[in-house]
């Protein structure tokens, strides 16, 4: 059974992020400001209480192991109590975290709770967030009572979201490992080298090394690449492939060799990523982020925007992913990131 580890964080702002997407830049200071906020508040805490606590949970569905684990920062234990503690900096004032936020700080503790209460057989605990504003380390702490059965239906709810997304990815995969494993090479012959090029390069995937190539223009190099990577996931052996270029020439020939292979009966979903200034509206270009209309409200509006572009086209290219970002008004260079994630 396949294992695959997610991480608690990245499940809750999965599911549960909203509002607008604002780029924030984090600076090497910062984040030495934070960790050390963290340290503090940690070792002023009483000897009951146990620092960085690793939890942890699993479930099945289709066929793979999920693991879902994060750390606690801190967990207390005393004869009246057991307290997880969540702690969280930034430069921003606790009165104006939007709600959203919150949100998303109180899930990764409730989802702590879940587990440790599942995990200790217990009836509730106390959650305790406790926020610092490190300009002037000003602290705010907010806890509340945490019952099991809310905490079951709180992960439960999760769970069952997500396992949507997990279904659509398993599709897509069973479907191209299938077609991966039927596909034949796309011409009725192979060109002069091109055999023993793709040759090497299966060998190379089959024993994970690493291969540098180099061959005449005309030598067909990239279908010679291309389908024995593509082969390799049918075998298994690989599930994704990265084809980097600078070049929009050789960017073309790679396009036109996925859809060549896509004709001979390959199923699968490709994205072409481009840079941002490359790829943003020409209204983007000399506008602030919080009053982009394509970045406000991004995360109310993304996912049915994945959803539609993964479940109607197959090769996502540049002028594709601006379609369907201006569609679901959503910026486009950010949209093709999160549609990569998908793109199997």
């Amino acid at each position: 059974m396949t294992n695959i580890q997610i991480g608690i964080r990245t499940l809750i702002e999965f599911i549960l992020k909203r509002g607008d997407l604002v780029p924030t830049s984090t600076s090497d200071n910062s984040m030495a400001a934070g960790s050390r906020i963290h340290r503090k508040i940690q070792k002023s805490r009483p000897l009951t209480y146990a620092a960085e606590v690793t939890l942890k949970t699993n479930f099945e569905y289709l066929g793979t192991n999920y693991e879902i684990s994060g750390r606690a920062d801190g967990i207390n234990r005393t004869a009246d109590e057991v307290l997880i503690e969540e702690i969280k900096t930034s430069d921003v004032k606790f009165s104006e975290l939007n709600d959203n936020t919150l949100d998303l700080y109180w899930a990764q503790a409730k989802v702590y709770g879940y587990i440790l209460m599942t995990t200790e057989n217990l009836d509730h605990i106390s959650l305790q967030l406790t926020y610092v504003q490190t300009p002037d380390e000003q602290i705010t702490t907010t806890k509340i009572e945490y019952s099991k059965s809310a905490a079951t239906s709180f992960f439960n709810e999760l769970i069952n979201e997500y396992k949507k997304w997990l279904k659509l990815r398993h599709d897509l995969n069973e479907s191209r490992i299938a077609s991966a494993k039927a596909l034949k090479f796309p011409f009725p012959e192979y060109r002069p080298g091109q055999y023993d090029i793709s040759k090497v390069v299966y060998k190379t995937i089959v024993n994970k090394k690493h291969l540098f190539l180099e061959a005449p223009t005309g030598t067909g190099k990239t279908v010679s690449t291309l389908f024995p990577a593509v082969k390799s996931m049918g075998e298994e052996l690989i599930n994704r492939i990265f084809y980097f270029t600078a070049k929009q020439s050789t960017r073309k020939v790679c396009e036109e060799a996925i859809e060549l292979l896509t004709a001979k009966g390959l199923s699968l979903k490709s994205i072409t990523l481009t840079a941002r200034e490359q790829i943003i509206f020409p209204e983007e270009q000399d506008i602030v982020a919080d009053q982009n209309p394509y970045m406000i409200g991004y995360y109310d509006r993304i996912k049915p925007a994945i959803l539609d572009i993964i479940n109607n086209e197959d090769q996502i290219t540049k002028a594709i992913i601006q379609n369907y970002a201006k569609k679901h008004q959503v910026d486009p260079f950010e949209f093709s990131l999160d549609v990569s994630l998908f793109a199997t």
